[in-house]
């Protein structure tokens, strides 16, 4: 492939474009959420990268501005044998010639400080909570009000019953959601649990059964669960800073109902114990 200066060039103005798509792009990972590639010709990302090149370069431009001002109320600045301009040379129309080396780093250097800067701002500002809840609505869709329930010392506890079937019964799992995908259309492509249970569901009678079984007493340590074996997911949240606090406030003298009310949400992994034990091995299905 023969050398372009016109790419060259178009490449490097769009480098500030390019670092702010990529200060986003980093700022926006989650651990629970895995990220999605970028969708091909994107009109979003080509408007991010346009106006973070223009802003950019603006920053450069007005740098310029600042130097020439200080050097002329100054009236000492250091001799160049080259203008240290580098959008005048770039705005000339033509490859400049009989340039020092000096020029080119210089030229070069004055090139990645926007690239630079605008990476740095936009990493920072993908933090700022406007811009921040804006992104994680676009990223979680329907799961953003899950996510925010969970606060940062909780979890979401994941029930998912898969397509694997035998006599009428789909096998199940449940675990702490360590990390998930979705597809476009916000459902999920993929779901990693951690501290996994294997059981059965069964529906007789109209009614829901959980059989545990013998392998319901194994953990298992991590797994990823497909959507091609997904049938549905139940989600619990649960913020073990609010219970920590609830249960602060029982052992308290002056303990209130309102304080209280928290406890009996945090109650259903008892129920399933029991629930389990009933269906230990030579009894009947438990009934969920």
């Amino acid at each position: 492939m023969s050398f372009s200066y016109t790419l060259f060039l178009v490449l490097l103005l769009l480098s500030p474009g390019l670092a702010v798509w990529a200060g986003f792009r980093i700022g926006e990972r989650n651990e629970l959420l895995s990220q999605a590639p970028e969708r091909p010709q994107s009109t979003f990302s080509l408007i991010v990268i346009v106006f973070g090149a223009l802003f950019g370069h603006l920053s450069m431009a007005v740098l310029f501005v600042c130097q020439a001002g200080i050097c002329a109320l100054a009236k000492h600045c250091l001799a160049l044998t080259f203008d240290p301009n580098v959008y005048r040379a770039i705005l000339s129309g033509k490859a400049p010639s009989d340039v020092s080396d000096l020029a080119i780093a210089f030229w070069l250097f004055a090139l990645l400080l926007p690239s630079a800067f605008m990476f740095v701002v936009s990493l920072r500002g993908s933090n700022i909570e406007v811009i921040r809840n804006f992104r994680e609505a676009s990223s979680f869709g329907w799961l953003k009000a899950v996510v925010d329930r969970r606060g940062p010392k909780g979890f979401i506890l994941a029930y998912v019953v898969t397509s694997m079937e035998k006599d009428g019964a789909f096998a199940a799992f449940e675990g702490i959601v360590e990390n998930f995908a979705l597809d476009d259309n916000k459902a999920f492509a993929m779901i990693v649990l951690s501290q996994c249970e294997r059981f059965l569901v069964k529906i007789q009678d109209g009614q829901y059964y959980r059989d545990s079984g013998p392998t319901g007493r194994n953990k298992i340590a991590l797994i990823q669960i497909d959507a091609r074996n997904i049938k549905n997911v139940a989600i619990e949240v649960f913020d073990t800073g609010k219970l920590s606090r609830a249960i602060t406030d029982m052992r308290a003298p002056e303990a209130t109902t309102a304080s209280m009310e928290t406890w009996p949400l945090k109650a259903s992994r008892p129920r399933r114990r029991a629930a389990q034990a009933k269906s230990e091995p030579g009894s009947n299905l438990g009934e969920v």
